[in-house]
């Protein structure tokens, strides 16, 4: 009997677990949360930058704080700037991203123009989606495997560290990304919470969480398939129980739709015609399809090696591919095998198989193959599938080395972790340094992506700003033509890009060449002739023409300085000070009966000009009669 007894204990007793890291999974949460902050933390001084004016900034609705909240839910989250710039909405499909929108008007509310602040928030948030990456790993995903906490942590570790996410955490606009996968997070675990307990407030909680995660951002829309294969492999149950398991999510994303399409019209093509926003506009359908498979397998790249990062890469920087390109068959392969891995783990019924369906799904969502997502390419975009990403890869790594003997696999796992987040340290902290201010990131960045209209155009405009903040005039027109040569080369890469033409004004202008300057902004005018900064900038070089006209003037070469007045009333006709001038100056000739008319025509643009009374007194005597100063009282 007692022998019994004890042989009944033993195997009553569990299996020991094989553990790398045996320690709590407190301890790697705080880790977690400590490597996130110590990544991210240099980032929190800093500017507005990018999208941000765009969104934050120049949006008159965050600007209204809580009481714009109302116009944020039921407005395309460029509505504000697309007004401000006299322009119709262009992305295909409109942009219905309402919740970090609404989190910029409450942060406005609380504590108004504060980047550091918003960047203090970013970083936040980041450090919860790693948390909640963590958690549904640890107790979902990996939960059955062998050293599956090991798996969750090192999968965890990788995204937190993953330099290709900068531009997420370190750009305030991009938080929508963020809440987006933190919200999804959460709607897979509230809801394998609810369906192991049965408890509704589980099921209240997931719910809330899709239909915060769709109005993030669109990305959610793949829980249509994710959610009922994570049932199906977790549960071990059939697809079609999985799907009737799905139906009140399904009816949150329904209630999406309705919210969206009552908010912003229905999702549409849209023919775009700038290249900046339609980056195939020029490529013919096969090379569309090539080039959009080829920038697959560069994301594939950049997961693996995050380097070097650039905030850009449309138009010219990544030219048309062609299917004679073996970069794009090899891509064509790379996701074939991931693909065939994918249905094959399905059919184990391996939680790899989420994972990768996860990967491809999301990279799906940006891929261009079925809508236009107004970029080629960007880092912020792979947010999600680096996920899927990191979570196989950190698999693969326990895979290999399950050879090692147990005692030895924590120094190579730790040695192998270490060295990559040192690396990955470095990598992130400077790159957080070149998002500190537009200057900064665009300046950075003309180098790494120089065939960018875009970064061309950004980096000529930032020298050219810069330029004007300078007294001393020689080194400030040494730096206005380095941004020339930056925004030469834009319009030479895309002649129709109006913003090079707009900003080559702005930079002639600042030289004092206000010939140039309307060249170049006359050609913006007919690209784009309700552009609503042209009249501000031709008010400028009228007053140029004018500053020019005087000092010639000075000099009583009085026929020269007359054509520069009447040039500057080309650009300006409406500014009295250019008719009372050039009127003066036709006094100067003698010619009074052309200055009688020119100050008669200031003075029915300002009859209460200074001084416009005592030139017409100047007049001789025969030609000043009673309608002499129209408009005056």
């Amino acid at each position: 009997m007692t022998i019994k007894k004890q042989t009944s204990q033993r195997i009553s007793q569990p299996k020991p677990v094989l553990r790398i890291f045996n320690f709590s999974s407190a301890i790697k949460t705080a880790v977690l949360l400590l490597i996130a902050l110590g990544f991210y933390a240099n980032s929190i001084p800093n500017q507005y930058a990018l999208d941000d004016e765009a969104v934050i900034q120049s949006n008159e609705y965050v600007q209204k704080g809580f009481s714009g909240i109302g116009k944020i839910f039921t407005s395309d989250a460029y509505d504000s700037y697309y007004r401000l710039n006299n322009s119709n909405q262009h992305l295909s499909g409109g942009r219905y991203r309402p919740l970090s929108i609404v989190v910029f008007a409450i942060e406005h509310q609380l504590w108004g123009e504060a980047p550091q602040r918003r960047h203090l928030v970013n970083v936040l948030l980041y450090a919860l989606c790693v948390l909640a990456i963590f958690y549904f790993l640890r107790k979902y995903i990996f939960k059955r495997m062998l050293c599956g906490e090991d798996i969750a942590l090192i999968a965890s570790l990788l995204f937190v560290i993953h330099p290709i996410h900068t531009e997420v955490v370190a750009n305030i606009k991009s938080s929508d990304e963020i809440l987006s996968l933190l919200f999804i997070m959460l709607t897979l675990i509230f809801s394998i919470r609810y369906r192991e307990a049965g408890k509704f407030p589980n099921l209240i909680i997931a719910l809330c969480s899709l239909l915060l995660a769709l109005l993030a951002k669109e990305y959610a829309l793949m829980l249509i398939f994710l959610l009922p294969m994570l049932f199906a492999l977790y549960f071990n149950e059939r697809i079609t129980n999985s799907i009737k398991r799905s139906l009140p999510y399904y009816g949150i994303i329904a209630l999406y739709f309705i919210i969206r399409i009552a908010s912003i019209g229905f999702p549409h093509q849209q023919h775009e015609l700038d290249v900046l926003n339609n980056p195939y506009l020029f490529a013919t359908p096969f090379q569309k399809i090539a080039s959009e498979i080829f920038i697959l397998g560069k994301y594939l790249y950049m997961l693996v090696i995050p380097y070097p990062l650039a905030y850009d890469y449309g138009y010219s920087q990544m030219p048309s591919r062609s299917f004679i390109n073996p970069l794009v068959w090899l891509t064509v392969i790379a996701y074939g095998v991931i693909l065939y891995l994918g249905v094959k783990l399905w059919k184990r019924k391996s939680m790899l198989a989420f994972l990768i369906f996860f990967f491809l799904l999301n990279m799906l969502m940006i891929s261009n193959f079925f809508i236009n997502i107004g970029a080629t390419m960007g880092e912020r975009l792979v947010f999600h599938s680096s996920f899927g990403f990191v979570s196989i890869v950190a698999f693969g790594i326990i895979e290999a080395v399950k050879k090692v003997k147990i005692q030895r696999r924590f120094i190579v796992v730790t040695v192998f972790l270490g060295c990559l987040i040192i690396l990955s340290g470095m990598e992130t902290i400077n790159r957080n340094r070149d998002w500190q201010s537009n200057f900064t990131l665009f300046t950075k960045d003309i180098n790494t992506v120089p065939n960018s209209v875009k970064a061309n155009d950004n980096a000529g405009g930032q020298y050219v700003n810069l330029s004007e903040t300078i007294k001393d005039t020689a080194k400030s027109d040494s730096i206005t033509y380095i941004g020339l040569k930056y925004l030469h080369k834009a319009i030479i890469l895309d002649d129709s890009d109006i913003g090079g033409y707009l900003n080559l004004g702005v930079a002639y202008a600042k030289l004092v060449q206000p010939d140039s300057a309307k060249y170049y902004w006359d050609i913006a005018k007919r690209i784009y002739p309700a552009q609503p900064n042209l009249p501000g900038y031709y008010s400028l070089a009228g007053h140029i023409f004018a500053y020019k006209a005087r000092q010639i003037a000075q000099k009583r070469k009085y026929a020269e300085a007359i054509h520069e007045f009447e040039k500057g009333l080309q650009c300006s006709p409406s500014d009295p000070d250019i008719w009372v001038n050039l009127g003066g100056t036709f006094f100067n000739l003698h010619q009074y009966d052309s200055a009688k008319y020119n100050w008669q025509k200031a003075a029915q643009l300002n009859p209460n000009y200074p001084n416009l009374k005592a030139y017409f007194a100047m007049l001789p005597n025969s030609y000043k009669d009673s309608n002499s100063s129209p408009g005056f009282k």
